[in-house]
């Protein structure tokens, strides 16, 4: 009995000493998450993985990814909640007055950039400068830009009321405080660079490049920024397009056909539009399990965001 016993107790070291090594080795071994930055079309598993959500027409005009522009106006009644910078931002940047106010998804993703960008840098002074507006208030702007530059002038910088980025709370102009607190033009270099460089890892895109004016119809501002989210921010910024190119884009991605995946350091994210049902409510397939977004892209159909 000694005996056997004896050797069950020496099974039981040997065991757990091979499983001691099978940890160091799955350790030493293990691959680091991917860094990698890659975007392709993929198909779509099995139907059984998805399940449907009805959405009214109206919603076509909510959310993260809808198309502002001179051809696409803005929803006033189906706008969401702003809230005012001041109330929510951290110290690492500043704001024009406690009056300026923004989406609260959008003042978030600032606080994380500019924690960022001060942690990087030591810089507190990006100001934001003009954020959400009305429509009155629009309208002051371009009369005003009218009346010192001409119609022609003013309308390659003001957006019409009605149809500015700026009526979405998503969307911002940032400049830079000087030492008696004067706010200079933000152009993205220099000390700055990190923004301009790194804006879409926090959901932001230069909405206007110089070499987009033809599409998006407003001259070069290196100081507008807009909220879309990281996937997204990455296609357009790496890939160099404007929202209208990639709002496009976007449509050959139709489901149960394919998706678009895309793999960000270590996120993975599938992407894929629904056209909008002329007659009222659309189905949208969706994930069955865990959640994702839905956003309407302001004209003829919805953008869904699953991240993996």
């Amino acid at each position: 009995m000694k005996r056997r016993a004896g050797r069950t107790g020496n099974g039981k070291k040997l065991l757990l000493l091979l499983l001691l090594a099978v940890v160091l080795i799955t350790a030493a071994v293990k691959i680091p998450a991917a860094f990698t930055e890659k975007v392709r079309a993929v198909s779509f598993g099995p139907k059984v993985f998805y399940r449907t959500v009805e959405l009214d027409r109206d919603e076509v005009f909510r959310g993260n990814m809808i198309l502002v522009n001179n051809s696409h106006a803005y929803r006033f009644d189906l706008g969401e909640e702003q809230h005012t910078i001041a109330s929510e931002k951290n110290e690492y940047y500043r704001a024009k007055n406690d009056e300026i106010s923004l989406n609260l998804i959008t003042i978030r993703q600032f606080n994380a950039m500019f924690r960022d960008f001060y942690r990087q840098t030591g810089l507190d002074n990006v100001t934001v400068i003009s954020a959400y507006r009305d429509y009155d208030y629009q309208q002051r702007l371009l009369d005003e830009r009218i009346s010192s530059s001409g119609y022609g002038a003013a309308i390659r910088w003001v957006a019409q009321p009605g149809f500015s980025e700026h009526h979405t709370g998503l969307a911002a102009d940032i400049a830079v405080a000087d030492a008696e607190g004067n706010t200079i033009s933000f152009t993205g270099e220099d000390d700055y660079a990190f923004i301009s460089e790194n804006a879409w890892k926090y959901g932001f895109i230069n909405r206007y490049p110089e070499n987009k004016t033809d599409i998006t119809g407003i001259a070069g501002e290196p100081w507008h920024y807009r909220y879309i989210g990281k996937p997204h921010a990455y296609i357009i910024s790496h890939y160099n397009l404007c929202l209208e190119e990639y709002e496009t884009y976007l449509k050959q991605f139709l489901y149960p056909q394919q998706c678009l995946r895309v793999s960000i350091r270590g996120d993975e994210y599938r992407i894929y539009f629904v056209p909008a049902s002329p007659d009222g409510k659309t189905a949208v397939s969706v994930p069955a399990f865990g959640s994702c977004d839905i956003s309407g892209n302001n004209e003829d159909g919805f953008v869904v965001t699953v991240k993996k």
